[in-house]
């Protein structure tokens, strides 16, 4: 037998699980005085999805985390909103616009961030739900209106949708 023989032992690095990154949201494509993003989603729905929470996340960063700990400390709080909507419009990019503005009107009289939204109506001219958000003192950033220029709601490739959207603030 030979002593001098050391067994050949796996890299760490494959032993480690390979952890899933999620999919990109939203991206900054350009920041002045207007917020200008592209936002991504395997559906219509999910553009809508992501372009809430994008909103959200510019007006109150730290108050928007994916984590179930920090929406069960807003529960907690008492600080948890929700308001349902029902908004018609002619097109997925009037729809969204549309939506947006009206969060973004709802986010102004409850001073609160929504960041979340359950669809039980989704079309392309009308939708119906569910938002929800936290309660706020003050946002980082005032978003004063959701700009219609540029928005462009497209499949890009088979469940790969995008648009930009613009953020006067």
């Amino acid at each position: 037998m030979n002593r001098d023989f050391i067994p050949k032992l796996p890299k760490l690095s494959s032993l480690r699980p390979k952890i899933k990154k999620p999919p990109k949201r939203f991206e900054i494509v350009e920041e002045a005085a207007n917020l200008k993003l592209r936002i991504f989603g395997s559906s219509a729905k999910d553009i809508f999805k992501n372009a809430l929470y994008a909103m959200g996340l510019t007006q109150k960063p730290e108050i928007v985390e994916q984590s179930t700990v920090g929406k069960l400390i807003g529960r907690l709080r008492g600080k948890q909103v929700s308001e349902d909507f029902l908004i018609e419009s002619m097109d997925y990019n009037t729809l969204l616009i549309d939506f947006l503005s009206d969060v973004l009107s709802r986010s102004d009289i409850h001073n609160a961030v929504f960041f979340d939204v359950k669809f039980k109506n989704f079309s392309e001219n009308k939708i119906e739900g569910k938002i929800y958000g936290v309660k706020t003192d003050d946002f980082s950033k005032n978003i004063k209106s959701v700009i219609y220029n540029e928005v462009d709601i497209k499949e890009t490739d088979s469940n790969k949708w995008e648009s930009l959207l613009t953020l006067d603030i």
